[in-house]
């Protein structure tokens, strides 16, 4: 295979995408964030616009519903995006609280650690919301009860394994024990004692079970569970293990890791860490296009009976390189292990080697898209330094600047298809949305301007700084 950056022109990157000044690039990213915060400005003609965009999709199931008070979705992850603009301009501080304002009535006990979340990353930077803080903790602390109540007596039946939104990072423990640790932070008692349960269910994963006669990682997949999709059941009908940091057990990991790193150790972490990055290093695939990884493996694929099917790469956040890179970083860092550290380093460098501008990504948004790409990347270069992670954040912040279309609702729209061609949607909120890529940018222009992120930095809330 030809070494795409031989053949690039001087001053391009290896996919052809152009070199451009930090200076000038940290200008247009900062006036296209700004641009986005001003079309997300008015909370009512957001709801209005995202609910109507849902409304016209030819098979809206397809797609998660408008959810105002859901932090990936809706008004509280929005809300981050204003909030972070206060700390320029105090008077965004009123729109910020303009969302979290509009999300309090939809919440629910599913969301209510979002808008715990949400609203305790403003008040650490601006304070306030004391009251809503103290009704939304316990709440939380009660929800988080639920779900382990309804996972422990699971566990003590018939049925071992895991539906995946039992444990990930958009709906189970991960994402939930992230909300935990907020209201730890303000001295609550009972979520601290709620983290550390849900910690220790996590440290269990770590432990092999046996499924179909086979002895394997005790993240396994089980078909037979309510939670898991029909969808997953018919793709793999004797399980699968998922890989990913949305999905997969990347999302305990970098969770364990970030609450080891702010002081909550428990019995047996370290080793429940090392035991799932091994197993994730040792998924990698290490071809002519660089590090990356499979999205699942499926039960077949783990226990030798069938060879692994072939893998194309994936750059992304959910399932693909970058996320899995940041998850090893954090847990290498966790563990002091360099090698671990570096495994997630080289995992993104490889991100750089490969086609990763908006011919190869057409997606902008966090999720699937170079949003959230650009996003590891800065985490990853703040950390290391390394040349090539500052130069390859450069690129992809200037493409991405230079992705705003004035004529969109919010700036950016989600592509409903992976290549980029058909449908594209006005998504105003934090995982697919104008919102994340919006915050992504800000984020480029603090670290090139040498601001590093603090504990209540908004992607904390991802698990990602």
């Amino acid at each position: 295979m030809t070494d795409p950056a031989a053949s690039a022109p001087a001053g391009a990157a290896p996919d052809g995408t152009s070199e451009a000044a930090p200076h000038d690039v940290t200008l247009r990213a900062r006036h296209a964030a700004h641009a986005v915060a001003e079309r997300l400005r008015t909370p009512q003609e957001v709801d209005r616009i995202a609910r109507d965009a849902r409304a016209r999709l030819h098979s809206p199931e397809r797609f998660p519903r408008w959810d105002p008070a859901q932090l990936l979705i809706g008004h509280t992850g929005i809300a981050l995006l204003h909030s972070r603009l206060a700390l320029d301009d105090a008077g965004w501080a009123g729109t910020a609280h303009a969302h979290l304002a509009a999300a309090l009535p939809f919440a629910t006990r599913d969301t209510v650690g979002d808008l715990l979340l949400s609203a305790s990353l403003h008040s650490r930077a601006h304070g306030g919301y004391t009251t809503l803080l103290e009704r939304a903790v316990p709440a939380h602390v009660s929800s988080v009860r639920a779900l382990l109540a309804r996972i422990g007596r699971r566990a003590g039946g018939t049925e071992p394994g895991w539906a995946s939104a039992e444990y990930d990072l958009v709906n189970g423990l991960a994402r939930r024990g992230r909300g935990l640790m907020a209201g730890a932070a303000r001295g609550d008692a009972a979520s601290l004692d709620a983290l550390r349960d849900v910690l220790d269910v996590l440290i269990r994963m770590a432990r092999p079970l046996r499924a179909h006669g086979r002895r394997v990682p005790g993240w396994w997949t089980n078909p037979r569970l309510e939670w898991v999709p029909e969808a997953d059941k018919a793709a793999y009908p004797l399980g699968d293990f998922n890989v990913g940091v949305s999905h997969g057990i990347c999302g305990p990991l970098s969770l364990l890791a970030m609450a080891y790193e702010n002081g909550h150790v428990r019995p047996a972490m370290l080793d429940a860490m090392r035991t799932m990055a091994d197993w994730v290093v040792g998924k990698r695939v290490v071809g002519e296009e660089g590090v990356y990884w499979p999205g699942r493996v499926s039960f077949e694929e783990e226990t030798g009976s069938r060879a692994p099917a072939p893998v194309a790469p994936r750059s992304d956040w959910c399932y693909g390189a970058a996320g899995v890179a940041r998850a090893l970083y954090l847990t290498g860092r966790a563990l002091d292990d360099r090698e671990l550290t570096g495994a997630g380093v080289e995992a993104m460098r490889s991100v750089f080697r490969r086609a990763h501008g908006r011919a190869a990504m057409p997606d902008p948004t966090f999720c699937h898209g170079r949003a959230g790409v650009l996003l590891v990347t800065i985490r990853m270069a703040e950390d290391t330094g390394h040349p090539e992670l500052w130069q390859g954040a450069d690129r992809l912040a200037a493409d991405l600047a230079g992705d705003f279309d004035p004529a969109t609702a919010f700036g950016y729209r989600y592509p409903l298809s992976s290549h980029g061609k058909g449908p594209e949607l006005d998504e105003p909120g934090l995982l697919q949305g104008a919102a994340g890529v919006a915050l992504t940018l800000l984020s480029y222009v603090d670290a090139r301007g040498g601001t590093r992120p603090g504990s209540g930095t908004w992607d904390t809330a991802l698990l990602l700084a």
